[in-house]
């Protein structure tokens, strides 16, 4: 992973010296991240990934909400939803990439535990997240999965399983991001949380695009959450995975967030 010029950084900030705005009569120069978050600079999109795997074990696991190793899609295909519920019948927004490794966003109406396709013709390469977009509350757990068998909702291979909405939260916590094609993402901060006291570490691990995963940030937490916030941004280029894993002695709940954005390149 290379290391971000120094002048790349100059050039930042000159161009946010550049957007001011006048509250008042008063000359207001806003920070460089509040620009991106807000949707004030084109070409350049926040992320905020959260993650959480309710019961992490003494061994690394990814923080997701179904728990243990996600498995990523390796050749663009069709997924479905469905619920743990007949109940659930609301709008599932599906947000991820599609075959060409651009941004997707499909809304699905559920058809309680009945598999049903997201979408027409839509294929994708990687799912980011699921969330409620309908009036009503999910009343069962909600999945994203790859073609499965599925038996009262709830699809039967681990390795299929894209995003799982646990009841109550109307939202998956996948804690993964993938930076689409034609672009660049900047990693700017990262928080670590343990909900029992023991000694755990979470790490946010980046797969660069046909390469081997490594450790881009690591923190050690015994109780409580720690935050890490990076003067500098991290790199990470087109099509490449950026995803939590945690493990903790205690065996209990950990979570975590990683933000920043990404660029046209």
């Amino acid at each position: 992973m290379a290391i971000e010029p120094v002048g790349r950084r100059a050039q930042l900030e000159d161009a946010n010296q550049a957007l001011l705005a006048t509250h008042r009569g008063t000359l207001i120069v806003a920070a460089f991240e509040d620009l991106v978050y807000s949707g004030t600079l084109p070409t350049h999109y926040p992320v905020t990934a959260m993650g959480r795997n309710a019961a992490a074990g003494t061994g690394f696991e990814d923080l997701w909400d179904y728990g243990g190793d996600h498995t990523e899609i390796t050749v663009a295909a069709a997924v479905y939803v469905s619920s743990s519920s007949a109940s659930d019948v609301t709008a599932v927004k599906v947000t991820g990439l599609d075959a060409n490794w651009a941004t997707q966003t499909v809304t699905q109406v559920l058809a309680g535990q009945t598999k049903t396709l997201v979408g027409t013709t839509q294929t994708w390469m990687r799912v980011f997240e699921i969330e409620n977009v309908g009036a009503a509350a999910f009343v069962g757990d909600v999945y994203c999965y790859l073609d499965d068998t599925v038996t009262a909702g709830v699809p039967q291979t681990a390795g299929k399983i894209q995003a799982k909405a646990p009841i109550g939260t109307g939202r998956s916590m996948c804690g993964r991001f993938t930076i689409p094609a034609g672009y660049t993402g900047y990693i700017k901060s990262f928080f670590a949380s343990i909900s029992a006291a023991g000694v755990s570490q979470i790490d946010l691990m980046v797969k660069p695009f046909g390469l081997a995963p490594h450790v881009m940030y690591t923190q050690d937490v015994y109780f409580n959450g720690l935050l890490l916030i990076s003067a500098i941004p991290l790199i990470v280029y087109e099509k490449s995975d950026l995803y939590l894993r945690g493990k903790n002695a205690s065996s209990g709940a950990v979570g975590g967030v990683f933000q920043g954005w990404y660029e046209v390149t």
